[in-house]
């Protein structure tokens, strides 16, 4: 026989939960057992030295907590690297455990810099958050720091439901057992949404590569998708308004297309969007070819919890994605909302000229969107088109 004990948790900013989530873990005799999750977001970093004479490095970034680890993915020839990657970790004891960060260079593997920060700091701080600190790395170049956010929740257990499950009927009771079970998992990913891209990044990456020849540039690109593949369920169904997988085309406003799928489950409670390719996107200078990401944010608002990114195409005017993300958003709250598509080049940011090639506003109160899905082309439009 095997007892299990499955219990749900409600994510709390109080510290005093803290006490009692490590008592339970000390009463029951497991030490294996989590009391927080932490959550940290990797902007970027600067003035990173050299890993060889004359050469920018080539660095990416390893994060652990306890027996877990995490990395980013490698941004080429910079001392100032921008990864934008977030991750979530269980966290067994705040008081005593920390988050050991390494910045390595790809080619020489040697180490560019560390970071060691105590949990405890962070269980000070008011709501248990920090929000683009930067922090000065250790073992690295006098001026070189990292900019972080971190966010910690403890699990508190949530209210328990036994009186009202006692006085119903078992078909009642699995109704009931099985809503609440549904609500408490959406309350879970909604109270920190922060965690989402986390979550699906330590589900699984996918990789696709892709041989193109993009502008007059003859090229090899390989694009990861930073989310998993789509859920069993949306593979499933039939997408209405299935359109050519290329376009000839540069769009209205001449700057490129790109194709998006956008379907809603009503069940989940969850907007799917799929950004597959981009196709002609203007080539102004042979020697300055774009190298290419997509940016999602949920209008109105445009907070960071909605934001969502595509890894980098390097010297790419049509690259392929086919990278899959997911909002937990209501019926009511999808009618009154746009998804705002930006695509921007890396290069924009490195050169101090504007990274927006184009961008996209789609109004998700379409009900084919809740119904079967679309997938199509859209016209990539300036930056300031109203």
């Amino acid at each position: 026989m095997v007892h299990l004990r499955l219990a749900w948790m409600t994510l709390s900013t109080d510290r005093n939960d803290l006490s009692a989530a490590l008592a339970e873990t000390q009463m029951l005799r497991v030490t294996s057992m989590s009391t927080a999750i932490l959550t940290i977001f990797i902007d970027s970093a600067k003035n990173l030295p050299q890993a060889r004479p004359q050469s920018k490095p080539d660095p990416f970034l390893i994060v652990s907590v306890g027996k877990k680890q995490e990395q980013t993915a490698v941004q080429m020839r910079t001392d100032a690297p921008v990864w934008e990657q977030g991750f979530t970790f269980l966290v067994a004891n705040p008081e005593n455990d920390s988050v050991q960060l390494r910045i390595v260079d790809q080619k020489t593997e040697k180490e560019l810099g560390q970071l060691s920060y105590q949990l405890s700091s962070l269980l000070t701080k008011g709501n248990l958050d920090i929000s683009s600190e930067p922090f000065t790395l250790q073992k690295s170049g006098p001026v070189s720091k990292i900019v972080l956010s971190m966010s910690l929740r403890i699990l508190k257990n949530a209210p328990s439901l036994e009186d009202e499950v006692e006085s119903t009927k078992s078909t009642v009771d699995s109704s009931l057992s099985r809503t609440d079970s549904v609500t408490s998992a959406a309350q879970l990913s909604k109270q920190d949404s922060r965690m989402s891209m986390g979550q699906l990044t330590a589900g699984g990456e996918t990789t696709a590569s892709l041989q193109e020849e993009p502008c007059t540039v003859s090229s090899t690109a390989t694009v990861s998708s930073a989310t998993p593949p789509a859920t069993p369920e949306y593979r499933d169904s039939t997408l209405i308004h299935r359109t050519s997988s290329t376009t000839s085309s540069a769009g209205f406003a001449g700057l490129g297309r790109i194709q998006l799928t956008l379907r809603y489950s009503v069940q989940r409670q969850r907007l799917i969007v799929i950004v597959h390719k981009i196709m002609n996107i203007p080539l102004k200078d042979p020697s300055n070819v774009p190298d290419p990401y997509v940016k999602l944010y949920l209008l109105p608002g445009r907070s960071k919890e909605s934001k969502r990114k595509t890894n980098v195409a390097k010297d790419n005017c049509n690259p392929v994605y086919d990278a899959t993300f997911e909002y937990i958003i209501s019926t009511a709250e999808l009618i009154g909302s746009e998804l705002e598509v930006t695509v921007a080049t890396q290069k924009g940011f490195l050169s101090g000229g504007s990274p927006v090639i184009g961008i996209v506003r789609v109004p998700l109160n379409d009900n084919e969107i809740s119904q079967q899905g679309i997938t199509t082309w859209y016209d990539l439009l300036p930056e300031n088109y109203e």
